[in-house]
C-alpha cells in the first residue's frame, strides 16, 4: 500500500470557488475538496456535499472522480437517509471509487437519533447495488455517545474526533485511546485532525494552536506506522479552510510534513 493511500480529505466540492460552504461561518472558500487534496497529496476524499443535498450530485462527483476512494456523507433523518443510501450505492456504478458513506456524529445523546433498525435499513439500502460499500461512524472521544456496541456487525469502520484539542490528551490519552478502540471493536480505525479550533470558536475562524497543531499531527502520523500502528488512516477538516490567509502556516506544515512522513516511510 502507498503511505498516502491512508490519507483523507474531508469536505465540499465547489462548482463556484469563491463561495460559502458549510461550517466556516460566513466565509467564502477558494479551495474545493479535490484542489485541497491535491495539495496535499491526499489520495482519498470525505465527500461531504452528499449529507446536505442530493442536488446535482452527479456534478460535484465529477469533481473528486480522480480520487483514489471516496466516502459520501449521508443524509441525517430517517427517510433522507435510507433513500440517500440507496441513491449513493446506484451512483457508486458510475464512480467505483465511492467505497461507502459515513454517517456524521453517530450516536450523540445530543444529535440524530439513530437505532440499529435505521442503520440496518440504510445498509441494505447502501448494499442494494453494489454489496462491497462500506459505512463509517464518527465518533468524538470527549463528547457524549451512546454504546456502539449493538452496531458492530453493521458497521465497517470508525472515525474518531477530539472536539477539544489539549496538549495532555494527545501527550498521555491518545495512544491507550486507539489501541482501546482498535482492540474492543476491531473496526478500520481512522482519526480526524481539525486545524479549525470548533471545539473553543465553533466556526469562528481561528486556527489550532500551531504547536498543539503539530503535537496533534505528529501524534496521529506515528500512528500510522510501524508496529503498533492501530491507526488505518487520518482525515483532514475541511478544505473551507486551506486558503484562508490565517491557516496559511498550518497548511503549509502539515504538507511539508506529509511529504517528509510518506518519502521517509518504507512500506515492504
Amino acid at each position: 500500500m502507498n503511505m498516502r493511500d491512508k490519507f483523507w480529505m474531508w469536505g465540499y466540492t465547489q462548482e463556484v470557488p469563491g463561495s460559502n460552504i458549510p461550517f466556516i461561518g460566513s466565509l467564502k472558500s477558494h479551495c474545493s475538496l479535490e484542489t485541497a487534496a491535491d495539495y496535499f497529496g491526499m489520495n482519498n476524499t470525505v465527500f461531504m456535499n452528499s449529507m446536505h443535498t442530493l442536488d446535482r450530485l452527479e456534478e460535484n462527483l465529477e469533481l473528486v472522480k480522480g480520487s483514489n476512494q471516496i466516502l459520501c456523507g449521508l443524509p441525517h433523518g430517517e427517510k433522507n437517509a435510507v433513500e440517500g443510501a440507496k441513491i449513493l450505492s446506484e451512483m457508486s456504478l458510475k464512480y467505483p471509487n465511492i467505497k461507502g458513506i459515513v454517517l456524521d456524529d453517530f450516536l450523540q445523546l445530543s444529535g440524530h437519533p439513530t437505532t440499529p433498525e435505521l442503520v440496518k435499513a440504510v445498509r441494505d439500502n447502501l448494499r442494494s447495488a453494489n454489496p462491497e460499500l462500506e459505512i463509517y461512524v464518527v465518533i468524538y472521544s470527549d463528547l457524549n455517545h451512546l454504546d456502539i456496541t449493538p452496531y458492530l456487525d453493521l458497521i465497517d469502520g470508525i472515525i474518531l474526533w477530539r472536539w477539544v484539542s489539549t496538549e495532555h490528551f494527545w501527550k498521555a490519552e491518545f495512544g491507550s485511546l486507539i489501541h482501546r478502540f482498535k482492540e474492543i471493536y476491531k473496526k478500520k480505525l481512522l482519526h480526524g485532525l481539525y486545524i479549525q479550533n470548533y471545539g473553543e470558536y465553533s466556526s469562528g475562524a481561528h486556527p489550532i494552536d500551531f504547536e498543539l497543531w503539530k503535537l496533534q499531527c505528529m501524534k496521529v502520523l506515528c500512528a500510522m506506522r510501524g508496529k503498533y500502528a492501530f491507526l488505518d488512516g487520518c482525515v483532514l477538516l475541511q478544505n473551507g479552510w486551506v486558503a484562508n490567509p490565517e491557516f496559511r502556516d498550518h497548511v503549509v506544515w502539515l504538507k511539508e510534513t506529509i511529504d517528509w512522513f510518506c518519502g521517509t516511510t518504507t512500506i515492504r
